[in-house]
């Protein structure tokens, strides 16, 4: 289960930076699960991200009409 403070992000994130994967668009989250589902654009790899261990180091990004 993902903390607090990451999980206040992945509710309002639309792009994330991972440190060993790079740019993954983000699908969904699935607050009850604390699941981010993401998609990366240039491999087409579909997963899921769900320990805060995979989130070392990530800059979250949130798309607004402006």
């Amino acid at each position: 289960m993902l903390n607090q403070l990451i999980a206040e992000k992945c509710k309002r994130a639309s792009f994330v930076e991972l440190s060993d994967t790079g740019w993954v668009r983000v699908d969904g989250y699935a607050e009850d699960e604390g699941i981010l589902y993401v998609h990366n654009e240039d491999t087409g790899d579909e997963y899921s991200l769900e320990d805060d261990v995979e989130f070392e180091g990530a800059k979250f990004y949130e798309i607004k009409l402006i």
